[in-house]
C-alpha cells in the first residue's frame, strides 16, 4: 500500500518502482527458491556477464557501492600513507573507503557547472604521496574523464571511478566504470539502476583484476568454501538481487530516456527563471539520476523547498553537507583544499523529483508550483 497521502509527490520513487515491478520480481523470486541457490549462482554470473558487455569491463557483482569502493581501493594496492584525491562533493563511502585502507582522503573542488571533480583542481592538490584519484559521477552526470585520464597517465596515478549515480551514463560514448582501472556502482535500491535493497557492481578495465576483486567479495575464497587466501569481507551479491538487477538492465535505456525527457520538460519550463538548471557537459550526456535547481542563495532555497513541501511535494538537497565537514571525518586523517564552489553551491541546491515513473502530470505539477514560488517572490 502507498503510505503516501493523495496528491504527494515523492522525492524518490523506488517504493512505485518496485510495486510496479512486482509481478515480474515475484515470479524471479519463485525462480530462484526453486532452484535452491541463494548465492553465487548463475544469475550473478549473467548479470557479471551482461553487465561487463554491455558497459565494456569485467565485472564482479558485490553486496553495496560501499564495498565496491573498498574492494577497488585494496585491489589496486592503496594503503597507509598514500593520498588519494577526490571531491568534497561526494557521498561519505568514498572518503570512508580510502580511510579504511589506511590512506588519506584529500578533497577538492568541483567544476560548478557540472558538480564533478575539477581536474585543474586535482592537478594543484597532487603531492608525492598522491597515489590515486577518484573521480565522483554526480548526479547522473560523468566527471570529465579524458582530462581526468590524461592527468592520470601522466603521474601515474590509479583512477577509480565512482559511478553510484551514474548507471549508464557515458563520456565520449565511453560507458560509466570502463575509463578508469576499476569502475565502482551502488546498485541500492533507490539507483537510476538497483536491486531490491544494497546491492554494488565492480568494472575492472583489466580482467587480470577480476578473481582478486571476488576474493575481496567474498572473505577470501576462491571457489572452495572453507580455504581463505586473504582477509577479504563478507560482500557478495544474493541471486535475488542479482535477478532484480538483471532485469532492469533491459528496462535502463527506457527509463534513461525518459529521466530525459522529464528533465527536458523541467528545463524548458524553468529555464526563464533566475534558477540555474542542469544539462548535459561536452560529450558528457546527463542521465538524471537526480534534477539539481541552483537557487540564488540558502534562503530561497530553503524557502523553495518549503513552499514546495506545503503543496506535497517532496525535495532534496544532494548533499547538503560537503563531506570534510561531516562529524566522522573528525576521526579520519583527512587533508582538504579549497572548497570554495562546493561550499557555495550546497546550501543552494534543490533537487526536484524526477523518476521514469513520475508521470507528465506531476511534473507538470512541480513546475506550476516552482513558477508559484517565483511569482511570489518577484
Amino acid at each position: 500500500m502507498n503510505t503516501l497521502t493523495a496528491g504527494t509527490i515523492a522525492g524518490e520513487f523506488h517504493a512505485r518502482r518496485v510495486r510496479g515491478l512486482k509481478a515480474d520480481v515475484l515470479r524471479l523470486v519463485e525462480k530462484v527458491i526453486d532452484d535452491g541457490v541463494f548465492h553465487g549462482g548463475r544469475r550473478v554470473r549473467e548479470l557479471e556477464a551482461v553487465a561487463g558487455e554491455r558497459w565494456s569491463g569485467h565485472a564482479a557483482a558485490t553486496s553495496s557501492g560501499t564495498m565496491a569502493l573498498e574492494c577497488a581501493v585494496r585491489a589496486l594496492g592503496i594503503g597507509a600513507g598514500d593520498e588519494v584525491i577526490m571531491p568534497a562533493l561526494t557521498f561519505v563511502s568514498t572518503a570512508f573507503a580510502v580511510a579504511a585502507a589506511g590512506a588519506v582522503p584529500v578533497f577538492i573542488d568541483i567544476d560548478p557547472r557540472t558538480r564533478t571533480l575539477d581536474p585543474a583542481a586535482a592537478a594543484a592538490a597532487m603531492t608525492p604521496r598522491t597515489c590515486a584519484v577518484i573521480p565522483v559521477h554526480m548526479h547522473g552526470l560523468m566527471a570529465d574523464m579524458t582530462a581526468i585520464a590524461a592527468l592520470a597517465g601522466r603521474h601515474g596515478l590509479a583512477v577509480i571511478e565512482d559511478c553510484a549515480q551514474a548507471a549508464g551514463a557515458t563520456d565520449t560514448g565511453r560507458p560509466a566504470g570502463s575509463v578508469g582501472d576499476i569502475g565502482c556502482f551502488s546498485m541500492w535500491v533507490g539507483k537510476n539502476l538497483g536491486g531490491l535493497a544494497d546491492g554494488g557492481l565492480l568494472l575492472a578495465r583489466d580482467p587480470a583484476l577480476l578473481p582478486l576483486l571476488r576474493k575481496l567479495t567474498d572473505l577470501g575464497r576462491d571457489g572452495e568454501r572453507n580455504t581463505h587466501h586473504l582477509r577479504g569481507s563478507r560482500g557478495r551479491m544474493g541471486e535475488i538481487d542479482a535477478a532484480v538487477i538483471r532485469h532492469q538492465l533491459d528496462l535502463l535505456p527506457a527509463w534513461t530516456d525518459r529521466r530525459r525527457n522529464l528533465a527536458a520538460r523541467y528545463t524548458d519550463a524553468l529555464s526563464t527563471l533566475a534558477f540555474g538548471t542542469p544539462g548535459d557537459a561536452e560529450t558528457r550526456p546527463h542521465t538524471y539520476y537526480k534534477y539539481p535547481l541552483t537557487m540564488p542563495d540558502p534562503a530561497s532555497a530553503a524557502a523553495l523547498m518549503t513552499h514546495l513541501g506545503r503543496t506535497g511535494i517532496t525535495t532534496e538537497q544532494v548533499y547538503p553537507h560537503a563531506v570534510p565537514h561531516q562529524p566522522a571525518l573528525r576521526e579520519i586523517t583527512h587533508r582538504t583544499t579549497d572548497i570554495t564552489v562546493t561550499l557555495d553551491l550546497l546550501p543552494r541546491t534543490v533537487c526536484l523529483p524526477l523518476a521514469p515513473e513520475l508521470t507528465d502530470e506531476e511534473a507538470d505539477r512541480v513546475i506550476q508550483a516552482v513558477h508559484d514560488f517565483h511569482a511570489a517572490r518577484v
